[in-house]
């Protein structure tokens, strides 16, 4: 019976290692800990950076994409709620134990789990978690979002409109005294997504961009920046010292204009804190349990920077997506094919035989098209059809 390779996590980046590997004929077993499929990008009210307007309304509807096509894809199984709770053997030869207590048989392991956005509660000078007008960036995205609580519209946490917006950038990065030194890559890009937004919705908004540096980094990125200048959006370089609550639940902003060298106030219905990320829920537990290692930043360590990027230390386990660091969603999709295709060539390398066209699940069997398992129970069908 040919092993499948067991992806852990079902993001956009574990989907598309799943399909890619279908194409090049390699069984797959993707587990998800959660009961839906797409990671955080379902949440998205939009994608960016809008190039050659190939971007999506709605993350949903990218995931949802996805999704079909793995329903279709022979050579793929997933198990939702489900997690790896146990590595035994080694490469080409792992046994793995999930969390209902199964053991499933891997020729290699691909870790696809994400990140986990940074919880600004700690840094007291901004007041979230105290100031209900004080939202994260993740909040305020899905506030955008037409399946979002208030249907799209910018509002205040009493229901009126939000009229003047601030946002304010690398919270919870490029801080030292909080231990998180580096940049997060991706948080000035969405944020000035979610700017320009609001201004496209609403061209008579203010809102205000707080900044370090802006680091719109990949294609199309600059545009979609010099776009939202276009459109309105306010860019003050310099750290924000205080937000304050007023009586009528406004937020007062006093921060420092580093460009003009001179203090900055305002008032704003509402404030954005742009997050930084970190490194997925219990990474550290996972390390353990695949006996593989985490750099300084907590995301997981490749083995060669250059020459191997998505190899773990340990053989066998690759990595993809932003397990090894934050990436727009079409760098992890670009990743999620390096990895299916650097996978595909180690086991060849081994002389494993990659798939076996009678045997094309972790259980032996076909699955029927459109259905996913909703546990780590494999479901057993009187015909030739599994989860």
């Amino acid at each position: 019976m040919t092993k499948p390779v067991c992806i852990v996590g079902g993001g956009v980046a574990g989907m598309q290692v799943a399909l890619v590997l279908n194409t090049l004929g390699v069984a797959s077993l993707l587990v998800e800990k959660s009961s839906a499929l797409g990671g955080r990008v379902p949440l998205l009210s939009k994608t960016f950076p809008f190039f050659n307007n190939d971007g999506f309304n709605d993350g949903k509807e990218f995931t949802d994409t996805l999704e079909r096509e793995l329903r279709l894809a022979l050579l793929s199984e997933v198990r939702l709620n489900t997690t790896v709770d146990r590595v035994d053997g080694d490469f080409p030869d792992f046994r793995i134990r999930l969390n209902d207590g199964s053991m499933v048989n891997a020729s290699s392991i691909v870790v696809a789990t994400g990140f986990t956005p940074f919880d600004p509660t700690s840094l007291k000078e901004y007041g979230y978690g105290t100031y209900p007008n004080v939202v994260t960036a993740s909040e305020l995205e899905w506030m955008l979002n037409a399946r979002g609580p208030t249907g799209g519209r910018l509002v205040r946490r009493d229901g009126k409109p939000a009229e003047r917006l601030a946002i304010v950038f690398c919270v919870g990065s490029r801080n030292r005294r909080i231990g998180a030194p580096f940049c997060s890559r991706i948080c000035c890009s969405y944020s000035t997504k979610q700017a320009s937004t609001v201004m496209e919705r609403n061209p008579r908004a203010v809102v205000v961009c707080f900044y370090m540096d802006v680091r719109t980094y990949d294609r199309g990125f600059e545009e979609m920046y010099s776009l939202a200048q276009e459109r309105g959006v306010r860019y003050v370089r310099g750290r924000v010292s205080q937000c304050k609550q007023l009586a009528d639940g406004s937020i007062s902003v006093r921060a420092e204009n580093t460009l003009l060298s001179r203090p900055f106030s305002g008032e704003f219905d509402l404030v954005s804190l742009s997050t930084g990320m970190r490194p997925c829920e219990n990474a550290n537990e996972l390390a353990r349990i695949l006996g593989i290692g985490c750099g300084p930043d907590g995301f997981f360590l490749s083995r060669e920077w250059f020459r191997h990027p998505h190899d773990a230390t340990r053989d066998g386990v690759f990595l993809a997506g932003c397990a090894t660091g934050m990436k727009p969603i079409r760098n992890c999709m670009i990743d999620g094919a390096a990895v299916a295709a650097r996978v595909t060539a180690a086991l060849r390398e081994t002389g494993s035989p990659l798939f076996d066209r009678n045997r094309t699940t972790a259980t032996g069997l076909h699955p029927a098209a459109g259905e996913f398992s909703t546990s780590s129970e494999p479901k057993t069908h009187d015909s030739l059809s599994s989860t």
